[in-house]
């Protein structure tokens, strides 16, 4: 069988360089063939458009946060019109982060201690903390069980308001935000509307 290998590989014996070349091919060939067969069962098994169904996902939580904003922003437009002197207002508001929820948990703590002893009066102990939590559903709905709901964190607030030019309207404008969302004065910017 070696003869037959020698005889093959070898330049000057019976096949010669066409049997190198030959060779080189064929295993091109059988390095490119299943490649091409796997290629084709691999498009047919994944979605192509993965990129933008990621994207679709995101959009919800997009969507959430601003139209929190937009509903929290209607609300203190309403509020601030029916001051005295204000004019037509027009505020926005920006969300760090949308309403947090905590859930009630059953948790399961499981501590074992071993200790072993060896022969020359020696002792390990190893210690071993097995923790489960599990969500506690709500039986009618099969939701998890909301403890507390955390308000969504406010970045800040913009209002542009007609009687802004006025220092104490000014003022008034930034302490009923401020009272309303317990925000600080420099999360807050009051601006006199273009006439």
């Amino acid at each position: 069988m070696n003869e037959f290998y020698k005889s093959i590989l070898d330049p000057k014996g019976r096949f010669g360089v066409w049997g190198i070349v030959t060779l080189i091919i064929l295993g091109i060939l059988l390095m490119i063939v299943p490649g091409l067969l796997l290629d084709d069962q691999n498009k047919t098994a994944v979605p192509e458009k993965i990129p933008q169904k990621s994207m679709e996902d995101m959009r919800p939580i997009a969507s959430s946060l601003m139209s929190m904003e937009d509903v929290l922003a209607k609300q203190i437009t309403d509020i601030l019109s029916q001051v005295e002197g204000v004019g037509h207002v027009s505020v926005a508001i920006s969300l760090a982060a949308g309403q947090e929820q905590d859930y009630a948990k059953n948790v399961n703590n499981q501590k074992t201690i071993v200790e072993e002893k060896d022969t020359q009066g020696g002792v390990r102990v190893t210690t071993e903390i097995d923790e489960q939590t599990e969500y506690v559903l709500v039986q009618s709905r099969n939701e998890p069980l909301v403890l507390k709901e955390k308000a969504p964190e406010i970045k800040g607030v913009l209002v542009v308001a007609e009687g802004a030019n006025d220092v104490e309207l000014k003022i008034q404008l930034s302490r009923a935000v401020q009272s309303l969302f317990d925000l600080p004065a420099h999360k807050i910017m009051i601006l006199p509307k273009e006439r």
